[in-house]
């Protein structure tokens, strides 16, 4: 390396604050590597030119051969300096989780819910009947549709996966098989479209929710009601 290179390399370590030790210690070298440089007697490989110039803020043309108003790194502009000072804001529409996430969700799939439903309806079947003791087998589809909504990440998403529909028809075929009450608990199913309704008002929509895939609303209040009039219609063979 020529006199004048390894003079430069020299001044732009001291221009930019860097002692002998502190360079090599960035560069990953040894101390003698750098004052050899800087007495001409040995010159640094491309990969440690290229590394010297990202660490100057400049090209390798500049790094070689520029101007000496062009080796000062450019100073960061005020918002650029107020973002590096401030951590980033988190956005607003970040998801907002909700107590039950993860852990549970999994955990109830793994139960054997069916199981345990099956066992509780022979033994009743046995001691008090048959009839109706079928209904407790309507606790299945709630119960995962409860498990599945412990799954999604934010509170809205747990909201809307609500077995809500189920529970109103549970709660409906329980009062109308049992006490005769099939009008005026229709009235029941008036809870459903409230219930989403308040969700979707009060409850902030986060970016990439999972539940727009998930089957709610009219879908399920039609297969709600539609599971109601097969039921009663067996009801009344009976």
């Amino acid at each position: 390396m020529d006199l004048k290179t390894a003079n430069r390399l020299q001044q732009l370590r001291k221009e930019n604050g860097y002692s002998q030790d502190a360079l090599a210690e960035k560069l990953g070298l040894s101390r003698q590597a750098i004052s050899k440089w800087e007495r001409g007697e040995s010159s640094p490989d491309t990969d440690n030119l290229i590394a010297l110039a990202e660490l100057y803020h400049m090209t390798l043309d500049q790094l070689l051969g520029g101007e000496p108003s062009l080796l000062t790194p450019p100073q960061p502009s005020p918002r650029q300096a107020a973002a590096v000072a401030q951590p980033a804001e988190q956005p607003k529409t970040e998801e907002k989780r909700h107590a039950l996430h993860g852990k549970l969700g999994k955990s109830l799939f793994k139960f054997p819910f069916p199981v345990v439903v099956a066992i509780v309806y022979v033994a009743l079947g046995m001691t008090v009947g048959w009839h109706p003791t079928w209904l407790v087998f309507l606790l299945i589809p709630i119960y995962y549709h409860f498990a599945g909504a412990c799954m999604t990440k934010s509170q809205k998403a747990f909201m809307m996966a609500q077995p809500i529909p189920e529970v109103i028809v549970t709660v409906f075929l329980v009062l109308g098989v049992c006490a005769k009450l099939w009008h005026p608990a229709w009235v029941l199913f008036l809870i459903i479209p409230v219930y989403y309704w308040l969700v979707a008002v009060y409850v902030k929509k986060p970016k990439n929710t999972q539940y727009k895939n998930r089957p709610c609303g009219p879908f399920r209040i039609t297969g709600a009601v539609l599971f109601v009039d097969l039921a009663a219609k067996a009801v009344e063979r009976e």
